[in-house]
């Protein structure tokens, strides 16, 4: 789903989504949502829906990183990762970003890690490749520094494996922040 749906169009997308699937809400079994990071008051309501369809229809569910789904991405939905300095970067804000390692040469920050763009310039290796989602101005310093782009496949090849790989259960999810919160 488009993470630029309004929150008067999010049921009735849904209500088309499971159309156009010929499905309804009660032949679900399962709900999966990613829990960040993302914009606050976004991360608020994808994961507070996934609770509650879950609690309503008495399905499990579960919460996956979004540096997880580019994990996915990157190997193709193959495990391990990639060999080389793979790193997944996430803009936070102007001068913020997450970043978490991803390629089978993991030296830190194997956990999602928020810091400035600054830090992240000065902590780089020479030479790596870089996937996620940058503003412009955070993708150029990324480029001077001499990261490259790092090949995705495509979301909808991936998502029937990462979903099925997915441990799903009944307590609420929480969103990812990353900031402590």
């Amino acid at each position: 789903m488009d993470h630029r749906v309004s929150d008067a169009e999010l049921l009735p997308t849904i209500e088309n989504l499971l159309h156009a699937a010929e499905w309804t809400f009660a032949t679900l079994t399962h709900v999966a949502c990613v829990t960040g990071p993302g914009g606050f008051t976004s991360l608020r309501i994808a994961v507070t829906l996934a609770n509650t369809l879950s609690d309503q229809l008495g399905i499990p569910l579960t919460g996956v990183h979004l540096s997880d789904v580019y994990a996915a991405r990157v190997t193709g939905g193959q495990r391990p990762a990639t060999s080389g300095q793979i790193f997944w970067l996430h803009s936070t804000k102007a001068h913020e970003v997450f970043v978490r390692e991803m390629g089978s040469a993991k030296t830190q920050w194997t956990e999602p890690t928020h810091m400035t763009m600054e830090d992240l310039d000065r902590l780089l290796p020479k030479t790596f490749s870089w996937c996620g989602e940058l503003l412009p101005a955070h993708q150029q310093v990324i480029a001077e520094r001499g990261g490259a782009a790092q090949a995705t496949a495509p979301l909808m090849s991936v998502l029937p494996d990462i979903v099925r790989s997915l441990s799903y259960a009944k307590p609420p999810v929480l969103p990812w922040y990353g900031r402590g919160w």
